[in-house]
């Protein structure tokens, strides 16, 4: 993309909807975020008290100028209507069939793109990452579950439910004991608590802890080692709240990877989903 001044970027709404927290700002069209709104999320509420949630997070930016609204929710979906298939999703079973690209467009009176929290996360690591000088890539965040996209030939793949073959093989078929220890949800049930709060002991010395991001390590290689063979990439990019360890995550991950070629980083962009909200509108 050729440079743009600042006057001529073009700026949009972003939406970051996730288990712990629903995130929202502004963000143009060269990546930089200029503003930042965060809310909790009810993930297990009723609908009204999901959209409420989004709203308070949109909030502080409705009158801003803005060109559209980019947007990434945690399920399946109907993402060329914009429309959430929610069945099998333990995080917001009350939105399932909602039009939340229809809801946002007559919310905000602007036009809105609405894809998979997974790939609005891939979108804005090719556009404005470590994407950049990758064609094929496996993308990880790491919240309160693992959101998993893929790049191939430089374009986010999808399927017809808003995730590439490879990652709804994770969901459905042999993912879960891996991704259990490296997801948020079930952080606590894995290591004792919260990961704010293995992280904080790990930084003070803690032995268990450490052995906690040692296994998160792990994990995360186990399901990195088996995606790659499933999807013939060799690179990953990692990011998401968990990442914020990622001292203490990597050195066993990589004693799982690097053997076997396979080559993970940890992003660099602080906002990679919000930025992810721009590059939508920019494919």
């Amino acid at each position: 993309m050729n440079p743009v001044s600042k006057s001529l970027q073009a700026r949009y709404l972003a939406l970051d909807v996730g288990g712990t927290t629903t995130k929202a700002g502004i963000v143009t069209s060269a990546g930089d975020v200029l503003a930042l709104n965060v809310v909790e999320s009810h993930g297990g509420g009723a609908r009204a008290q999901v959209l409420a949630d989004i709203r308070a997070a949109l909030d502080p930016f409705a009158n801003e100028p803005a060109d559209g609204i980019g947007a990434g929710f945690p399920s399946f979906g109907d993402f060329e209507r914009g429309v959430l298939d929610s069945r099998l999703s333990g995080l917001f079973p009350s939105m399932h069939g909602f039009p939340l690209r229809q809801h946002l467009e007559d919310t905000f009176g602007l036009p809105a793109k609405v894809v998979s929290d997974a790939s609005l996360f891939t979108h804005g690591i090719l556009r404005f990452g470590e994407g950049r000088r990758l064609s094929n890539f496996i993308a990880i965040g790491l919240g309160t579950g693992p959101a998993i996209g893929l790049v191939r030939a430089g374009q986010v793949l999808t399927g017809p439910r808003g995730f590439p073959d490879v990652a709804l093989r994770f969901y459905a078929e042999w993912g879960w004991p891996a991704a259990w220890r490296h997801s948020g949800y079930h952080f606590a049930d894995h290591y004792g608590a919260d990961p704010e709060t293995i992280h904080r002991r790990a930084l003070a010395g803690d032995a268990p802890a450490l052995r906690a991001w040692e296994q998160v390590g792990e994990a995360l290689g186990e399901t990195i080692i088996r995606l790659s063979a499933e999807s013939g990439t060799r690179n990953a990019v990692v990011g998401g709240g968990l990442s914020n360890a990622w001292n203490f995550i990597e050195p066993s991950l990589q004693r799982g990877v690097e053997p076997l070629g396979i080559d993970v980083v940890k992003t660099a962009l602080r906002n990679p989903s919000l930025a992810g909200a721009a590059a939508l509108f920019l494919v």
